[in-house]
C-alpha cells in the first residue's frame, strides 16, 4: 500500500501543475472519475498492475483511450505513475488531491452532530457563524446522534467544539466526584 506521504507528494505536484495551467476545476473531477473506476472495476486496476501486459500496451491505452478525455496535467500524472509502476495507487493519490485542492480553494468541511435533526435555517446560521470564524467556504454535513441528549458537537478541520448535553453532564459528574464534602475527609 502506498504511504499517505507519497500519495500527497504526487497530489501536490499535480495540484501545482493544474494551478499553473488554471485547470484545477477540470482536473479534480476527472481524477475522481478515474479513481472511482479503479475502485469499482478490478479489471481496470489489474490491467495496470499486471506484469504480463507490456508498458507499451499500457501507454497505447493511455494515449488512445484516456488522453482525449482528460487534461494535460492529469495525463502527465498517468505517464509518470505508469513509468514508476505506481498507477495502481491512483485512488490514494486522488483522495489526497481532493483534500489539497479543497484547501487551496478555501473549502473547509464541518460536521455537526446533534441529538435531533437541525433545520435548514439552523444549518445556514451555523454555516454563517463558521464562515465568519474560519473564512472561506464551509461545507456542512449534518449527523444525528441520539446519545448526545441535546446541544451540538461541531468537528472542523480536526478541531471539535463540543456543546452537547452529554458532555456537560459528564463534566458535572466529574466535578461532583472530585468535590470534597466538609467533614467527610
Amino acid at each position: 500500500m502506498i504511504s499517505v506521504t507519497l500519495a500527497r507528494r504526487y497530489a501536490r505536484a499535480l495540484l501545482a501543475l493544474a494551478q499553473k495551467k488554471n485547470e484545477v476545476q477540470r482536473t479534480e473531477p476527472e481524477l475522481q472519475a478515474v479513481a472511482e473506476l479503479f475502485r469499482k472495476d478490478p479489471l481496470a486496476r489489474r490491467f495496470f498492475e499486471s506484469p504480463n501486459i507490456s508498458r507499451e500496451e499500457k501507454i497505447r491505452f493511455l494515449e488512445e483511450r484516456l488522453m482525449p478525455l482528460v487534461g494535460k496535467p492529469l495525463y502527465g500524472l498517468f505517464h509518470v505513475l505508469l513509468r514508476r509502476r505506481r498507477l495502481d495507487h491512483l485512488v490514494a493519490i486522488a483522495e489526497e488531491f481532493k483534500k489539497l485542492a479543497e484547501k487551496a480553494q478555501g473549502i473547509t468541511h464541518a460536521i455537526v452532530r446533534t441529538a435531533a435533526p437541525i433545520t435548514d435555517v439552523q444549518a445556514d446560521r451555523l454555516t454563517k457563524i463558521l464562515t465568519q470564524r474560519v473564512g472561506g467556504t464551509i461545507e456542512l454535513t449534518r449527523e444525528v446522534d441520539p446519545s448526545l441528549l441535546g446541544g451540538a458537537a461541531v468537528s472542523l478541520d480536526h478541531k471539535v467544539i463540543d456543546g452537547t448535553l452529554a458532555t456537560e453532564l459528564r463534566r458535572i459528574r466529574r466535578t461532583l466526584l472530585l468535590a470534597r464534602i466538609p467533614g467527610r475527609g
